[in-house]
């Protein structure tokens, strides 16, 4: 039954993905790339040119959103409940590397190591260097190797490349997290500053 879910969840994931790919490419959220970056590297009929797409649209939603969030209000959470805004950047460094690394086959170790990033300089830089890690692994991926089955959260056995939607997944649920911390703080996301 979990492995069901599972594959629905993730085929519901891909087909969004591959909906929402297009019009999210077409929408600007930060500076442009440097010449030659952001091409998906795969033909345009190949099912990960738009997950790729996705991805650096997701990264550079959070990074702009990262950008604009001062380290005054890194301690700012809405509930004692929730994670702090340096707590979501932390946790999203940190599953960066997991996923990805589930992606590349590497072990990377604990993600316990960032658990001493404080300075809003540390984190920012963290978080890039998470992303760089991410786009090398994407530059060593084939459409062969991303569809090799291997285990993923709990032992199961996916599809490498399902690690790939997962950190979409995880990105994109803490963007919109960190989109609502910085209203409540009185900040507009860059993504919505243009229309304001």
């Amino acid at each position: 039954m979990i492995n069901d879910t599972l594959m629905r969840s993730l085929v519901v994931a891909a087909l969004a993905l591959l909906w929402a790919a297009p019009g999210m490419a077409q929408t600007p959220s930060g500076p442009a790339p440097a010449a030659g970056a952001g091409r998906p590297g795969f033909p345009a009929t190949s099912f990960l040119a738009p997950t790729k797409t996705t991805w650096e649209s997701t990264r550079a939603l959070v990074l702009g959103l990262a950008d604009i969030i001062p380290e005054d209000k890194y301690d700012f959470r809405p509930t004692p409940a929730v994670r702090t805004f340096r707590e979501i950047l932390i946790h999203l460094i940190g599953e960066n590397y997991t996923f990805f690394s589930r992606v590349s086959g590497d072990n990377l170790g604990s993600n316990a190591r960032f658990d001493a990033l404080r300075s809003r300089a540390e984190i920012m830089k963290a978080l890039q260097e998470s992303y760089d890690y991410g786009a090398r692994v994407w530059e060593g991926l084939t459409e062969e190797k991303a569809l090799e089955m291997v285990a993923g959260r709990g032992g199961q056995q996916v599809q490498r490349w399902a690690a790939i939607l997962g950190v979409i997944h995880d990105n994109m649920n803490h963007y919109g997290n960190l989109v609502v911390y910085v209203r409540l703080n009185g900040m507009v996301p860059p993504r919505s500053a243009p229309r304001n």
